[in-house]
């Protein structure tokens, strides 16, 4: 067996948690309780069943009659599980946006993280990338000038910059900043933007920053990309000084119900 972690079910995961945490052998009786408890309606049968994939995986091995303990190797996996959902756990109430300084804090990592994406994609982009970034402008000038919604494309946009980049390490910080659930964000940022009837300047942005990287210049791609996103924080710092932010909470409440 060796030391990765195999792909497991949710249920087999929650039980291999509940031998981790105890101090001796757990049976099925003991699990099924501990799980249903929690919420999951299980029988015992069930848990027997989990119980014989978990030990056919190497990660548990019976005590007699007395239930299962980890092996080495499961409770490695167990320990390697149990970071993970803490840190799913962290990135989840980080994320949970709920106040404008919360807001800004994000703008401010999507700057950091963006302005070397775009400089990495400048270096690396091949005519097709170049290409997909230029249609994703025309369909986000189409939009806007319709006045249908262009978010989806503006993230796009963000997005397809993030892959074309090919660093592992920042597009997992990309994926996390650019997130799906964070789209009621970007209806915050219209309403904030669209008060300042500065909603366009998106397009003659992105503009810039497509044009530095059909150059291939890594160095006018990041300030073109930092410009865009100092131009956002800066909007939403006006907000936040100002007295609509009071309307903030009901703005936020608003977007993820629509």
């Amino acid at each position: 067996m060796n030391g990765t972690v195999p792909e497991l079910n949710p249920e087999e995961e929650r039980l291999l948690a509940i031998v981790l945490r105890s101090d001796g052998p757990v049976g099925a009786r003991l699990a099924g309780r501990q799980l249903r408890e929690a919420g999951l309606d299980i029988s015992e049968a069930t848990v027997s069943r989990i119980f014989k994939r978990l030990d056919d995986f190497g990660l548990t091995v019976p005590a007699g009659r007395k239930g299962r303990t980890l092996t080495e190797h499961g409770r490695r996996c167990a320990e390697a599980l149990s970071a993970r959902q803490r840190h799913e756990e962290e990135f989840a109430r980080a994320f949970d946006i709920r106040t404008v300084e919360q807001l800004l804090d994000l703008l401010h990592a999507r700057r950091g993280v963006e302005r070397e994406l775009a400089a990495r994609a400048a270096s690396r982009a091949s005519d097709e990338d170049v290409a997909r970034l230029e249609e994703l402008l025309r369909s986000h000038e189409r939009r806007l000038a319709a006045d249908e919604d262009a978010r989806q494309v503006g993230m796009d946009f963000h997005r397809v910059i993030a892959r074309i980049a090919g660093s592992d390490l920042l597009g997992a910080l990309a994926n996390a900043v650019l997130n799906e659930s964070l789209i009621p964000l970007e209806k915050v940022l219209d309403v904030i933007t669209g008060g300042h009837d500065t909603v366009g300047r998106s397009v003659p942005e992105h503009v810039e920053i497509v044009a530095a990287i059909r150059r291939r210049d890594p160095a006018a791609a990041e300030e073109a990309m930092a410009r865009h996103l100092t131009r956002l924080i800066d909007e939403v710092n006006d907000f936040a000084r100002s007295d609509q932010v009071r309307i903030f909470d009901r703005l936020l409440m608003f977007t993820r119900q629509s």
